[in-house]
């Protein structure tokens, strides 16, 4: 984990709006976190604490559609980091976020590419590590249904979808950023912004987003009027 640091930048404009899944621009922000910094934040110093950065291993998935199998098969890092924006000179008017960075290495000693970026809002991030810490049980028994094709168990929100899905009775964890309409209308292998994982790193992915989670929960009891 990283120690925990932060980047003030003092801003008169706002962050763009989130990508949908496809690349084009979103119908509007989805988050709190974006809507405060467009229109109630100005001046706006907004702050950036990064909690991890998770390397992702290259995965053989055999079972899978082939599209999964070729963008597992590249390793990959996720990196988390929490958001601060708070009116210049207003300690009390301010939003918190979560917000991960997916990227892959398209060839070996190549540079990152990045797949997206998706945002959570402050107050959800603490439900979404618990999700996560189930998904680790989740993913470590056979399935309630054995007769399933496929079973897909995920948290979103925001700009972000985080999962398990489980085909022909193998499992892989995977993280999706963009348009969550767009996402959630198509199976995971067919939206670009996926980056897969070992459901071995659950593990380690729960805990950064409990860390995140915690800074978060420090931020919110610290800030005074």
């Amino acid at each position: 984990m990283r120690p925990l640091t932060a980047v003030l930048i003092v801003a008169l404009v706002a962050a763009p709006s989130a990508a949908r899944a496809n690349g084009e621009s979103g119908g509007g922000p989805p988050t709190a976190f974006e809507r405060f910094v467009l229109s109630a934040c100005a001046p706006c110093v907004r702050e950036s604490y990064p909690v991890a950065s998770l390397a992702t291993a290259p995965l053989a998935l055999p079972g899978f559609p082939r599209a999964a199998a070729g963008a597992a098969s590249r390793p990959g890092e996720v990196a988390i980091e929490v958001l601060r924006a708070q009116q210049l000179g207003r300690r009390d008017w301010t939003s918190l976020a979560l917000r991960m960075s997916l990227s892959v290495m398209p060839s070996p000693g190549g540079e990152p590419y990045r797949l997206g970026i998706g945002l959570l809002d402050g107050s959800d991030v603490r439900a979404l590590a618990l999700a996560v810490a189930e998904m680790v049980q989740i993913a470590s028994v056979p399935p309630a249904n054995p007769g399933a094709a496929s079973t897909d168990v995920d948290f979103h929100g925001g700009s972000l979808r985080v999962g398990v899905l489980r085909i022909r009775g193998e499992a892989v964890a995977y993280v999706q950023a963009g348009d969550l309409p767009t996402l959630m209308q198509r199976a995971v292998w067919e939206v670009p912004t996926t980056l897969y994982l070992p459901v071995t790193d659950l593990a380690a992915l729960a805990a950064a987003l409990s860390q995140a989670a915690a800074t978060i929960e420090t931020l919110r009891g610290n800030r005074q009027p």
